[in-house]
């Protein structure tokens, strides 16, 4: 009778577990810098279906549907025959999409070589409403503050934040656009210009160390993606 009840406590734990969580999601890409050999990767678009994408370190690419599990994306490689001579799509880079986001826009950086895939991923909410027309989209992938102001539009982000500036002003003014870094008890300039208020486009900016020189650089990405499938605000 023990056994019988032990046996039953079993069944119902095996039969009790979750199936995977799969969604159908949007997801544009932008490659920081490639991984030799794999400028191109393999997504799942169903259970057993794949789009192969070349990646960019130019543009932002897609958006392109790809299915996720448990709010991961994946990224694999060329398919290689299997032992039973199917295709398999070795896996490598897992990206992680926050619950909620049904459009994403997802970074690839190099992985650490002792790492056991290729890239590492960001992922951000791509709708409208989280990354908007006329911002930028400041990701300080430095480990010193960033601060910067666009006209009137200012933002300060920590090491590894996140953070949209916004133009403010009329359409087709040109507002002192200057960037800065904090180093040694003190704000250093990064970068001065200027830049055209546009209320029909969005940028991607990356401010890095330069591992080779030390220095801080920046890199502002126009999004030219279709926006026609991203949600309005």
């Amino acid at each position: 009778m023990y056994l019988r009840a032990i046996t039953f406590a079993l069944l119902l734990s095996v039969s009790g577990v979750a199936k995977p969580s799969t969604a159908r999601i949007s997801v544009s890409f932008y490659a920081f810098d490639f991984v030799a050999g794999s400028e191109s990767v393999n997504l799942k678009t169903g259970e057993a279906t794949f789009q192969e994408i070349r990646l960019s370190t130019a543009n932002i690419v897609g958006p392109v549907t790809c299915l996720t599990t448990d709010g991961k994306i994946t990224f694999h490689s060329e398919p290689v025959a299997g032992g039973d001579g199917k295709a398999i799509y070795p896996l490598i880079a897992t990206g992680v999409i926050k619950e909620g986001i049904s459009k994403a826009l997802v970074v690839l950086f190099p992985a650490a070589a002792d790492s056991g895939e290729k890239y590492r991923c960001i992922a951000f909410n791509n709708d409208l409403t989280d990354f908007p027309l006329g911002a930028y989209r400041l990701i300080n992938l430095s480990n010193k503050p960033i601060r910067g102001a666009v006209g009137r539009g200012f933002v300060e982000t920590k090491p590894g934040g996140v953070a949209n500036l916004e133009l403010k002003g009329e359409p087709g003014a040109i507002m002192p656009l200057r960037f800065e870094f904090f180093e040694e008890n003190r704000w250093n300039l990064l970068t001065e210009s200027r830049a055209a208020v546009r209320r029909d486009k969005r940028w991607l900016m990356c401010i890095y160390q330069d591992p080779k020189t030390g220095r801080m650089k920046m890199r502002s990405i126009p999004d030219r993606s279709d926006l026609s499938s991203v949600k309005a605000p």
